[in-house]
């Protein structure tokens, strides 16, 4: 990354990208959070990429979030509504609603979660 710290500060390229594996299985990341309180009150964001096959089970949470899709295909249900999604689309889901993403495709799935209200949870 050029510019000095700046840079690093304000810019992440997909080489500053640091994934975690979680205990969920060994094909679902999530990368440190790329927009937390010290940037914004508001929101928080972090990157979540599962493998071929892989995913998350039927859960709810307490607060709303988005997803947006950067790479990949997958079946997103919402209660009892399922719907075929791929790279470019964008998903809400409104705080408890029983909800699961699950990569059906060949290629890593890998999309931004937008977290609101912020960092309400351990994540990482």
């Amino acid at each position: 990354m050029s510019n000095g710290d700046k840079a690093t500060e304000y810019v992440l390229t997909p080489e500053d990208i640091v994934w975690h594996q979680t205990e969920l299985g060994p094909k679902f990341w999530l990368s440190n959070e790329l927009v937390d309180d010290d940037y914004s009150s508001l929101f928080s964001a972090q990157l979540t990429k599962f493998g071929p096959g892989g995913g998350s089970s039927p859960h709810s949470h307490t607060y709303n979030h988005a997803f947006y899709f950067l790479s990949g295909r997958c079946k997103v249900q919402i209660e009892d509504d399922v719907w075929e999604v791929e790279a470019g689309s964008f998903v809400k889901v409104p705080a408890s609603k029983q909800h699961s993403v699950i990569n059906d495709g060949t290629e890593d799935l890998v999309f931004l979660v937008i977290y609101d209200p912020p960092n309400v949870d351990d994540r990482q």
